[in-house]
């Protein structure tokens, strides 16, 4: 049966797809590794906690330098199961995702640098942290632009068929300003395009949505993971320039200071 007399997909009396066993499975198995991988983050982080209460609670040699390794490769290990997470679970893929990937593989490499290092270069070295830092800051403001524009623009432009789609999960987001809380939701969609399965999330919407419910949303024709939901929410064109101006503007003018008092001036 069809929902539709202009639906392509196919679905059965109880209004699912022909192929939904194999999708349940699928999904069942992604959740058993998300699991799994949750348990071995959690042995991760207590390895890694021990351990450095052992090197610093050991005589002889400073081991400090072994501790903030330790310290910055468990953001890198953060970010290396978030991206394996999404990709078991057949999601968007979030650029934030590459953000601790990087504070963690950076902090270990600056570390080496610092620890094998002496006098003057090791002195360059902490300038030249001192003026990357706020870079990350700026990094993550431009991913957040970025987001916000295409949310804006782009995504709402390119998605134009309309499907029926589940909701297989969903986060909540809170805000809460002068005693009142406003709620938006981020759903993930399974959907089915050109008999192709796809799991994409969308952007905020104010509208609750219901994990197991269906819901109309639109899809890129070209490129059928980008989808749009009409009742998603996108930042005004004042908030955009304002977040570009503190996440961007702020952090690039503070490096900017940072690189001409400490590497120009001297």
């Amino acid at each position: 049966m069809k929902k539709y007399e202009n639906d392509n997909m196919n679905y059965d009396e109880n209004g699912n797809y022909y192929n939904s066993d194999n999708d349940s499975a699928y999904n069942g198995l992604a959740k058993t590794f998300e699991k799994i991988l949750g348990i071995l983050l959690l042995i991760w982080f207590a390895v890694t906690v021990i351990l450095m209460i052992v090197l610093s609670q050991s005589s002889g040699k400073s081991n400090s330098w072994l501790i903030v390794i330790l310290f910055f490769q468990l953001f890198a290990v953060f970010g290396i199961f978030g991206i394996v997470s999404e990709l078991i679970k057949k999601q968007r893929f979030q650029a934030g995702l590459l953000l601790p990937l990087i504070i963690g593989a950076g902090g270990c490499i600056v570390t080496l640098l610092i620890h094998n290092s002496e006098g003057e270069k090791r002195e360059f070295i902490l300038k030249l942290l001192a003026v990357l830092f706020p870079l990350i800051f700026a990094v993550i403001g431009i991913g957040i632009v970025v987001d916000s524009l295409r949310a804006k623009y782009h995504t709402k432009k390119v998605c134009t068929e309309p499907i029926t789609a589940k909701c297989v999960d969903v986060s909540t987001n809170s805000t809460t300003v002068n005693g009142r809380t406003t709620y938006k939701y981020v759903p993930t969609y399974e959907y089915e395009y050109e008999g192709v399965q796809y799991t994409s999330t969308a952007y905020k919407t104010p509208e609750d949505r219901i994990i197991g419910d269906n819901y109309e949303i639109l899809v890129n024709p070209n490129k059928p993971r980008e989808i749009y939901d009409a009742t998603s929410v996108d930042a005004g064109a004042a908030s955009i320039v304002l977040t570009a101006l503190f996440l961007i503007g702020l952090p690039a003018a503070i490096s900017a200071l940072a690189a001409y008092y400490l590497l120009i001036a001297p």
